[in-house]
């Protein structure tokens, strides 16, 4: 006896919330009771003609037992179980033009070497070769974590065996065909196999405030001194590496022929070497912002330009021909 009360009067963990015992109480008691031999008696002191309880009692305690389990299981993670986390995919929302970050603040490095990191840091992660047949027919900009992918490359119709490969880490990734928008000279593709990882971006900026930006980095740089500098990129053949081609900003509504057609809006750039490596390839500020793509260049010597297509009509574009992708059967 004297075990027994000594047991009793300390904690047991099995008593806890969660525990058999605790849920089972009743049970547990009764199991207890006959143990002891104490046999089970009827008001009357007469000795029960059953060791049982009635059935009626038996279900019910049974039926409440199962309801403490399933209460305190959710409460301890039941619900994890029936409700996995769930796994947000990467975002295939093309981007709009950044509301704000394209005034350029120089540091101790002065402005070609800050420019240059820029760039290196939020530029060329995103750009990729478009492949076709084992040979680099454009430049593509890697515009959503999901894998889309704007060039001016001009797919053929129903054109396959399409592939986009990383420009720096030459990883390649199969492409389909996601629609095209021949006035503009502009397709989006879509790159698969990313197996739920997003895919390396560039960063956007916004074409339309190129103006006001100047102004304002013009009280923060003595290097500006009101010009709009930027920066044409571009990339040969399959090769791991970039052309950085530094010009001013000379001009914007500008009027161009590209492969027989006449374009408008255009940006023109005054560059310091040959653009025809950066057709297809981005227009980027001091930033490493996107504020363009080049689509055709001309001129020699010293005075070469580099016409680009503003970024926020391109993503306008991009954005049409996605949504024709998204409600064509």
């Amino acid at each position: 006896m004297q075990d027994s009360e000594n047991t009793e009067s300390q904690e047991d963990p099995r008593d806890a919330p969660g525990s058999p015992s605790a849920v089972a109480g009743p049970d547990s008691a009764a199991a207890s009771g006959a143990a002891d031999g104490a046999p089970e008696t009827t008001e009357d002191g007469s000795p029960a003609t059953s060791g049982r309880a009635e059935p009626g009692r038996a279900v019910r305690l049974v039926a409440c037992a199962a309801a403490g389990v399933l209460a305190l299981g959710a409460g301890f993670g039941l619900t994890k179980l029936i409700h996995p986390p769930r796994v947000v995919p990467p975002s295939a929302v093309i981007p709009s033009p950044a509301k704000s970050g394209g005034v350029f603040v120089e540091d101790d490095d002065e402005t070609g070497q800050d420019s240059q990191t820029n760039i290196l840091q939020t530029t060329v992660p995103g750009l990729v070769h478009i492949m076709s047949g084992g040979q680099a027919v454009g430049i593509g900009l890697v515009l959503t974590p999901s894998g889309k992918v704007l060039t001016t490359y001009q797919p053929s119709g129903g054109a396959g065996h399409l592939s986009a490969k990383y420009v720096i880490s030459g990883t390649t990734f199969k492409a389909t065909v996601l629609g095209a928008d021949p006035a503009a000279g502009l397709a989006l593709l879509q790159m698969e196999g990313g197996n739920g990882r997003a895919f390396s971006t560039l960063r956007v900026g916004n074409s339309d405030a190129l103006a006001d930006n100047a102004y304002a980095a013009e009280q923060l740089s003595y290097h500006i001194r009101g010009e709009v500098m930027d920066t044409a990129v571009g990339t040969t053949g399959t090769q791991d590496a970039v052309i950085i081609d530094t010009g001013l900003l000379i001009g914007l509504n500008q009027t161009f022929t590209v492969d027989g057609k006449t374009r408008t809006g255009l940006m023109q750039s005054r560059l310091q070497s040959s653009s025809a490596d950066e057709v297809g390839g981005p227009l980027v500020n001091l930033n490493g912002q996107v504020i363009g793509i080049t689509v055709a260049g001309d001129g020699t010597g010293l005075k070469i330009n580099g016409y680009a297509m503003p970024i926020n009509q391109a993503l306008a574009i991009a954005r049409q021909i996605d949504v024709r992708a998204r409600h064509t059967p």
